[in-house]
């Protein structure tokens, strides 16, 4: 079951440049996904994509021009109210609190916006900072504008978490965020997925994404122009794993070629050969157990010495980069 449905989405903006002069961007051309139920889906794509745009949209404050958008079920334009009680969101780590008052202070503000009585506000609101680890001294203490970027990242999203929602949509919740405060908030989305949230989030750092994700949409241009699963994504686009390995006597090469004929799908083969030990970057388009499988069976079967050998898969950087690669050079 999906949690967000977006179907055929589309959205122009007027650009007014000079005197009597209109000119028009196409942020978002005809862009479909489905974000499943308990799930994280990274929305990626190079600055300029239409990211941001599609996430607003999904969060009721844009409207499309034509598509339809649903969350939880309910329509994004035609049911906003309902939407808007399903959804967490996070656009600015940075924006949208009072400098001047605490991060406590900043939530119980935004609960009683919210409906909330003062006081339902103020348990919530230590509920929440306590959920994304805030200290004492930090939530209830220090004035906002103090705050590291780190910390003002885990107030932003336990402002997003205050009315306990379903769905949580996050625009690059971890931009400018140093290493610690970035796995800390890794670490936060990965439990509420466990627990049953559903995630749609933005960034650009891709070992980040393929460590948290399990399903990516990547756009250029207002387009779609992949989407699927990690791992099926990187098979799709026929991309390489890497064979390392270190081969001792005089059984290398025949150790190779062999290795060659038992693996169909090698793309090339970069040697570096000597009379103590050889070394051999195989580079094929087999799966890594296809890959072990026959290096283990050559062991046996040749006088060669496997002296190490290891195995890169592919990174999601990879396939990011052979899709939108391209496009990222005009």
């Amino acid at each position: 079951m999906a949690d967000i449905v977006v179907e055929e989405v589309r959205k122009t903006y007027v650009v007014r440049s000079g005197f009597r002069r209109t000119t028009y961007v196409e942020a978002l051309k005809e862009v479909s996904l489905r974000v499943a139920k308990g799930s994280i889906h990274a929305l990626l794509g190079p600055n300029g994509a239409g990211k941001t745009t599609l996430v607003k949209i999904i969060s009721t404050l844009v409207k499309p021009d034509s598509g339809r958008v649903l969350v939880g079920g309910f329509d994004a334009v035609e049911e906003a109210d309902k939407v808007r009680a399903l959804i967490g969101l996070v656009l600015d780590v940075s924006k949208g609190m009072y400098g001047s008052l605490t991060g406590f202070q900043n939530l119980v503000f935004y609960g009683l916006l919210k409906g909330y009585s003062y006081s339902d506000a103020r348990r919530r609101a230590r509920e929440v900072l306590e959920l994304v680890g805030l200290d004492e001294e930090s939530a209830y203490k220090k004035p906002y504008y103090s705050y590291s970027l780190g910390m003002r990242a885990r107030v932003g999203l336990a402002k997003a978490l205050f009315t306990d929602p379903d769905v949580l949509l996050l625009d690059e919740p971890t931009l400018g965020l140093d290493v610690s405060s970035s796995m800390v908030i890794r670490g936060m989305l990965v439990d509420f997925a466990r627990r049953g949230r559903t995630i749609l989030v933005t960034g650009h750092n891709m070992r980040e994404i393929e460590e948290i994700s399990s399903e990516v949409t990547i756009i250029n241009r207002g387009l779609v122009i992949a989407q699927g699963g990690i791992y099926e994504l990187k098979r799709k686009l026929g991309l390489a794993n890497v064979l390392s390995i270190k081969l001792e006597g005089a059984g290398s090469r025949e150790f190779i070629s062999r290795l060659k004929e038992g693996l169909l799908q090698i793309i090339k083969v970069e040697a570096n050969e000597n009379s103590v030990a050889s070394s051999y970057r195989v580079y094929a388009r087999n799966s890594r157990e296809e890959i072990v499988d026959a290096v283990t069976k050559l062991i046996k079967r040749t006088s060669a010495r496997v002296v190490d050998f290891s195995i890169a898969e592919p990174s999601l950087e990879d396939a990011y980069l052979a899709v939108v690669g391209d496009t990222l050079r005009r």
